[in-house]
């Protein structure tokens, strides 16, 4: 896992080159620019030709998806995008029944839990591909996987949410939320059914040790499925505070609703999305194309319309919001492949469910 600490967000600084230093990087460029667009090209005549995509997410919320299949069949139409969302733990264990009984339904799929890709990989269902927009992508986006068997689709940032109307003060850190003052006024979402609360519990594991989860079933919170729930909850006024997801949070915000996001002083908790195509898709030219897609400004420009950080670096974010300045805790594929099963077993057995 990596930790960052980094110093409040400033403004973004612009570097100019010397024209005769750059002027060989601008006919290289020009010359790529090319040979991408003829290979997407090529890719959207065939994919045209399968005329769908069917594609299974659980790192997106549903606005975010419904931006994203518009801005997709916009871009390439001809191309129908059947759409599925469910949390990220649920869209994984579907994925595996199908492998496990053969059923070839889904072309590209995704989940908020960064752990279940080396499970996956190992099988060798997925279809490796190295979509040509890679370069564009900020840092944090790039390279996660060396065999380019799955790819990063976004990220979701596990915040602090509360009734901005009647929480004057809410938790600074998730240690407040053990607080007596807390007691029956939280909701969080299952790291059984939800991979954003799963990345979130793992976290709190390794921050502060099976003592959390023991003193936080104490403030009697309730437990629903998806993160996305705490929302809900708050906005019914049945709880106060929560974990919820950045993006999510600022939309319902971005409504009118009495709803805002806090974000911890001991870290805000990132849940980064892959996605990755299955070796029997039944549309795998519609499948590479999607992930040619997925790199475009076009996509980062329809995650950054429902809030979401955008994960091309050419493409600003929703508020302004530079995440790589923000305080943030990421735990590795490794750490959450193997530490998930167990997390959501010490979950159980605190929460008594």
């Amino acid at each position: 896992m990596t930790k960052r600490h980094v110093a409040v967000p400033v403004g973004r600084r612009i570097f100019l080159c010397a024209a005769a230093l750059a002027a060989p990087a601008i006919l290289s460029s020009a010359r790529y620019a090319h040979a991408q667009a003829a290979d997407v090209e090529a890719l959207y005549a065939a994919a045209k030709k399968e005329g769908k995509l069917i594609w299974w997410c659980g790192h997106l919320d549903r606005p975010a998806m419904e931006a994203v299949r518009a801005a997709f069949m916009k871009a390439y139409p001809g191309i129908e995008v059947d759409a599925l969302w469910q949390t990220g733990e649920v869209v994984y264990t579907r994925v595996s029944q199908n492998l496990r009984a053969g059923i070839a339904e889904v072309d590209v799929f995704g989940t908020s839990n960064s752990g279940h890709w080396s499970s996956i990989k190992q099988r060798n269902v997925l279809a490796p591909f190295a979509p040509t927009g890679t370069r564009e992508l900020a840092k944090l986006f790039q390279g996660v996987d060396p065999d380019n068997c799955y790819r990063a689709a976004g990220v979701e940032v596990v915040i602090i949410d509360y009734r901005s109307d009647k929480v004057p003060t809410p938790p600074a850190k998730w240690t407040d939320f053990l607080n007596p003052e807390w007691d029956g006024k939280l909701t969080f979402g299952s790291p059984a059914f939800s991979g954003d609360a799963a990345n979130w519990t793992v976290a709190m594991l390794d921050k502060y040790g099976d003592r959390f989860l023991i003193e936080l079933a104490k403030r009697n919170p309730k437990i629903g499925r998806s993160i996305l729930g705490t929302g809900t909850d708050i906005l019914s006024g049945e709880r106060l505070v929560g974990h919820g997801v950045d993006a999510n949070t600022y939309l319902l915000k971005s409504q009118g609703n009495p709803i805002d996001v806090r974000w911890p002083e001991d870290d805000a908790i990132l849940a980064l999305g892959y996605t990755g195509i299955l070796k029997d898709a039944p549309h795998p030219n519609a499948a590479r194309l999607f992930m040619e897609f997925n790199d475009s400004k076009a996509y980062s420009q329809a995650m950054a319309s429902v809030c979401r950080f955008p994960i091309r670096n050419d493409v600003p974010s929703f508020s302004g919001l530079d995440l790589d300045k923000l305080k943030t805790y990421k735990s590795s594929v490794e750490r959450l492949a193997t530490g998930t099963p167990e997390a959501v077993a010490k979950w159980r057995t605190a929460m008594g469910i």
